[in-house]
Parts: structure tokens; sequence; C-alpha cells
């Protein structure tokens, strides 16, 4: 096997001032005074009286002069006003985690059979009142426009995980259907999925959306998009249909490829985080605009709702995914054509690096080929990309390896957690770009 055709992918006690005296004495003979002696050596020692005059301490003593006090007046001030904005940050980092922690789920309806579609306008009216505007904001004055919608009714609101990238610290204004707006906080966010979860506190109950089953969606079905393009004015909606039930792409926060709809329903940037909606009134996708490459016309994408179940429970229980799976190597994917022009047996994933927290570590190496997956032949990694997504951190899958020095292999392997982060941060744009360059990665499915 040529290894020069592949380039590999790159894949935090004072001791106090003492005052010091020194005795002074002084000595004086009155000569007109008859001095007896006492001692009968007094004549040879001391032929004159001394006496000792007391010295009084020194009752106010100032060991620094009045510009020093200053200087050591501001200096602790400086400290104070230090401490209280590290306790500020520090505060603000730990302040979401309240609400972390409850179990929170929605059940995924399935397509009514005994019910009409209706139109898109009586769509409209049913899921908007479910349709929130989104202004994520700093103290600079930067703000950043999207859609939400209401996960349960005591508040939840789930969104996408990018609308705050671009702002440092966010803040979160929310604008509801019936003019009333509230400020939201920020609960957590995944950027492999596009999903973050905001929470909201109206002392009300709210109008969760009807969540529908996206297994259950067909290429060519009508649907509607609703969402916010300026969160400050009222709800838009657009209708297509169903382009391809389920199409790999890579979104801008990271970057990882996963599973969307695609829908020729126009998805303008500020819908990002709104619903792709069937004729039943049932959301099936949250829609997400900001996705590498795509800027050709009518192709929107949607996350689906059974990605987005399992995503938006655990951020909410868990503050982050924990049963996501990943192999923990990088590759590049050996397709019909890649083994043709290179004389390549088979198809499959060549191994360009193996992560030391992988099962692999150790076992293969760089320019083994992957050839099949649970008895499957490899023709195309979107087919071992589909098969992790349906499992879960510690599940086990097998795999059949061309090594380089042991011939063919079979290797069960379990499969680890891929743990993503949140693009919310309190480092700007810059600083962010400027970490992720110093940092290796080696998430499986990325394919880096």
């Amino acid at each position: 096997m040529n290894d020069d055709i592949f380039q590999d992918l790159e894949p935090q006690e004072e001791n106090q001032p003492t005052d010091e005296f020194t005795e002074s004495t002084e000595e004086f003979v009155d000569p007109e005074e008859d001095v007896t002696p006492n001692n009968p050596l007094q004549d040879e020692i001391a032929p004159n009286l001394v006496e000792y005059t007391p010295v009084e301490p020194i009752k106010e003593y100032k060991p620094m002069n009045r510009g020093l006090a200053i200087f050591a007046v501001i200096l602790s001030l400086v400290i104070l006003l230090t401490g209280s904005c590290l306790a500020g940050y520090f505060a603000g980092k730990r302040g979401n985690k309240h609400l972390i922690g409850q179990k929170v789920t929605v059940n995924l309806a399935s397509r009514p059979t005994e019910k009409d579609a209706m139109t898109p306008a009586k769509v409209f009216e049913e899921v908007n009142p479910s349709i929130v505007g989104i202004q994520a904001y700093d103290t600079e004055g930067n703000v950043s426009g999207a859609s939400g919608v209401i996960y349960s009714k005591d508040g939840y609101i789930v969104t996408n995980d990018h609308i705050y990238a671009k702002i440092a610290s966010a803040r979160f204004k929310v604008y509801f259907s019936n003019g009333t707006e509230c400020d939201a906080a920020y609960v957590a966010g995944d950027n492999v999925s596009d999903l973050a979860v905001l929470k909201i506190e109206t002392g009300e109950e709210l109008t969760p959306a009807v969540f529908g089953n996206s297994d259950e969606i067909v290429a060519g079905e009508d649907v509607v998009a609703i969402g916010r393009t300026d969160a400050l004015d009222g709800s838009s909606i657009s209708s297509g249909i169903v382009s391809l039930t389920s199409r790999r792409v890579t979104s801008s926060s990271s970057s990882y490829s996963a599973r969307m709809i695609q829908t020729d329903s126009a998805i303008n940037p500020g819908n990002s985080g709104g619903a792709l909606v069937n004729l039943y009134g049932q959301v099936i996708g949250i829609t997400c605009s900001k996705l590498e490459g795509e800027v050709y016309d009518r192709i929107g994408f949607a996350i689906p709702t059974k990605t987005m179940k399992r995503v938006v429970e655990q951020l909410i229980q868990k503050g982050k995914v924990t049963d996501r799976a990943k192999l923990g190597i990088t590759y590049n994917e050996i397709n019909s054509i890649t083994a043709e022009i290179n004389n390549i047996k088979n198809t499959g994933l060549y191994v360009v690096s193996v992560s030391e927290d992988s099962d692999l570590y150790g076992k293969i190496e760089k320019g083994d080929l992957i050839t099949h997956i649970n008895g499957e032949p490899i023709h195309t990694a979107n087919l071992v990309l589909d098969i992790l997504e349906d499992c879960k951190a510690g599940d086990t899958v097998t795999l059949t390896i061309e090594t380089a020095k042991s011939g063919e292999l079979d290797f069960d392997v379990k499969l680890r957690a891929n743990v993503g982060q949140s693009s919310y941060s309190t480092l700007t744009p810059d600083t962010k770009q400027e970490s992720r360059e110093n940092t290796e990665k080696f998430d499986f499915p990325a394919g880096e």
C-alpha cells in the first residue's frame, strides 16, 4: 500500500515593624556634695555618684510616611476588586449548575392515522406559541439573533449551540409570540450535535411543542420551517418538502459529521434553532442553517428529533453528552475509486492515528486498513458512522482489519465516550481559535 498518497489529518505571620530604643545615660558630678562611701571599695571604684534619667517611650510611632500609606490603601483596593472579579467569574461558571440534574424528557409522537394533514396556515397557528426568538449578547454590544423551541412547560428551551459561538460570556433574552420577553439562563450545549438548552423562569406554565418521531418521515413529505429571522419581529414560516431523510453534513461548530434531515424549505440564519414541522403540527427537527460548505439555494438542514431527544435529555440531566460512541482513531476513507486508482484490494478506513484512550491503541498502527464492521464490508465511512451513532459508549463492535504485521485480524472493540464540548465560552472567538489550533483532536467520527 502506498502511504504517500495520504495526508495525515491533525488529529490550566507578617512581622509588624518594631521600635528599637537605646537608653541614654547622663553622668554629672556635684562638687559641693559630701559623699560618704558605704562601701570601702567605693573610693577606688566610683568616686562620683551616678544617676539615670528614664527615657519616655514614643506613644505614636508611624513606620510609613503619608505617600506609602496611600499606596497601601490603593493596593488593597486593587486586590479587593480583583478578588471580586474572580469570584464573579467562577460564580458565573457555576451559576448554571442548579439547572442541571433535572430529569426532563419528551415523548416522540407517531404520525396520526386518523387526522388529516393541516394547511401551512393552520400548522403555523398551532405551533407558533411554542417558538421563541433569542438574542445572545454581551456587555460590548455584540448581538446574535436566533430561534428556539419550547421543550418543556417548566421553561427549558432547545436551540443551536453555534448561536453564541461569537459572543463571549453570552447573556440571553427570549421573545414570545404574544410580544412578551424575559431573560434566559444558559444550561448546557454540545458542539457535536449543535444542540443547546436554555432555561427561563416566568412563574407560569409554557406551551411546549409537540415533537414527532423523525424516523417516520419520508422523502417528498410536505413540511414547514418556523423561526424568527429577527428575534424582535414575529415568527416567519416557509414551506417545502423533505428532500432527504438522512444526509451526513459537517457542522461549522465542530468537525463532526452528523445525520441531518435535508429540506428545500428556506432556512435563514435567524431561523437557527427553530422548528421543522410536518403538516400534523409535529416538530420533526431543529433547524440549523450554519453548516460548512452549504451555500446553495433551497438546501436547508434540521437535526432529527430522535437525535434531539437523546442529546437534550443528557444536557439537562448531566450537562454534557456522555454515552455517544467513538472508536478513537483518525482515518482516510478508501472508497472503490480510491482503491482502484491506488491498486488497493479492499475498501475501508485507512488508519492515520490511534488515540491513547482507544481500545485499539497498541493493537493497530498507521497504515492498517479497517475493512469490515460487524461483518459488513465498509464501502464508505458513512456506514461506520451510522453504526456508531446507533451505539452507546461501552458497546462492543467487531472490526476486521488488514494489519501490516499480522495480516487480516478480527478485533472486538469496546467503544469509548465521544463527549462533546459547548461553544459557550468566556473567551473571545480569536482566543478560542488559537486554543483549538494548539490542541490535537482524536475524535473518530470527525475523520481527522
